[in-house]
């Protein structure tokens, strides 16, 4: 009974997930040869190659791959100080809520909500000017579809780190840190020496996975970076639909050829940290 729902189980994941994604993937690498489409006449590697010499998908991986690195690192290193800084006040059942409440807003309602807070026109601009701080809107600060991408490094912030912090909580109590640093302590480690030595390896070592998944969820976020990102150079999934979404059909192929080594280069990367994962726990 047990084999047989297993077997269930796997006839629904490869209906529902493997099946759609490997007909997608397919279709995807067709138009990007030129064997499909409406104005495409026959296989080429023309699109491939005006995709890689234009510089532009290069240039979109390392401005995505900068703002999620910055994003996971932010988040990271703030869940892991306020859980090591402030874990007995998430005994408090009304902070908790305060913090976790983040989780359950939407990416697209936070980019919103950023918008509303950090932009010219935004409530943190109007308070300025009601106390005299700008005299005009343009003085404010620009912090949303910005060069600097400030606007969607902080959403990606909020929502992120009370993820990590309900993490980071529960290794703290699974891996009895609390009881390993009173040992540190009763041994002579100062509080610095018991963060750096004892807390901070292993809580990151626990969620190494994690944070490398969330920096993969972030390099292809879609919605935050349309409201909040600019016009060039912009995040992949932006450009990607960009580029399949132009009135010229001609330029179609293309978005197709870097939505293929946007797939290629994840999948490559996912399989290479679950193998390096299953090999590790294979050594102990």
């Amino acid at each position: 009974m047990k084999n047989k729902g297993k077997h269930i189980g796997f006839v629904l994941f490869v209906v529902f997930a493997v099946l759609p994604f490997t007909l997608a993937f397919g279709y995807a690498l067709l138009y990007s040869f030129g064997i499909i489409g409406v104005v495409n006449e026959g296989f080429t590697l023309s699109f491939w190659k005006e995709v890689f010499t234009s510089g532009t998908l290069g240039t979109s991986f390392l401005y995505s791959g900068i703002i999620a690195a910055v994003g996971v690192f932010l988040s990271v290193s703030l869940a892991l100080w306020v859980v090591l800084k402030f874990k007995e006040g998430f005994n408090n059942k009304y902070l908790s809520f305060i913090i976790y409440m983040p989780l359950a807003v939407p990416g697209i309602v936070s980019a919103f909500f950023t918008y509303q807070l950090f932009a010219q026109s935004g409530f943190f601009a109007r308070l300025s000017y009601q106390l005299n701080w700008i005299e005009t809107a343009q003085q404010f600060p620009d912090l949303v579809n910005d060069n600097w991408a400030i606007g969607i490094i902080i959403t990606f912030i909020s929502l992120l780190t009370p993820f990590f912090i309900l993490l980071y909580l529960n290794i703290y109590k699974d891996e009895r840190i609390e009881e390993l640093s009173q040992l540190s302590r009763a041994l002579g480690a100062n509080k610095k020496q018991i963060a750096l030595k004892v807390s901070l390896p292993i809580m990151l070592k626990k969620s190494w996975v994690l944070i490398v998944l969330y920096f993969i969820f972030l390099l292809g976020a879609y919605e935050v970076p349309l409201i909040l990102g600019q016009e060039s150079p912009q995040m992949l999934s932006v450009l990607i639909l960009r580029e399949l979404k132009q009135f010229d059909l001609t330029k179609t192929s293309e978005g197709y050829v870097m939505a293929v080594v946007y797939t290629v280069v994840i999948m490559s990367a996912t399989i290479f940290i679950f193998s390096r994962k299953k090999l590790r726990n294979n050594a102990y």
